[in-house]
């Protein structure tokens, strides 16, 4: 099943064959795109050869479209946010960290939390809805 990506502000699409892109920025302000895979779970990141960062570094991640952060303050700011569409057209919202190297994503269904990864542990508490 292929479900897209779209940012929580501007509701553009932000996967493009098989990755979801996006702008970021290092604490160093280095700037580039992050290529990341749409299938929850898989860690693989692409990015440019020059466009390095230090495993346990915080990076902010922005909608290559409308250029508005995507932190999840509301929930942490380790965390971004991102709407994923499935192909029946039920929206979730899909959290991950920004930490890199620090495997974690949830996925928001019906109050119900899904977490992935290894560290996923880590922010469980902050959603407030029950985790399966």
């Amino acid at each position: 099943m292929k479900s897209n990506y779209l940012c929580p502000h501007c509701r553009g699409y932000l996967n493009v064959g098989e990755n979801i892109i996006f702008a970021a920025k290092t604490k160093s302000h280095k700037r580039g795109l992050v290529l990341l895979s749409p299938k929850i779970g898989d860690y693989s990141v692409i990015t440019h050869i020059d466009f390095k960062f230090e495993q346990g570094e915080l990076i902010s991640f922005y909608c290559p479209i409308c250029n508005i952060s995507l932190e999840a303050t509301a929930v942490n700011e380790n965390l971004a946010n991102v709407v994923m569409k499935d192909e029946t057209g039920k929206e979730y919202d899909v959290f991950f960290s920004g930490i890199a190297g620090e495997r974690c994503t949830y996925k928001i269904t019906d109050k119900k939390v899904e977490a992935f990864g290894e560290k996923s542990i880590h922010y469980i508490n902050f959603f407030n809805l029950s985790s399966r």
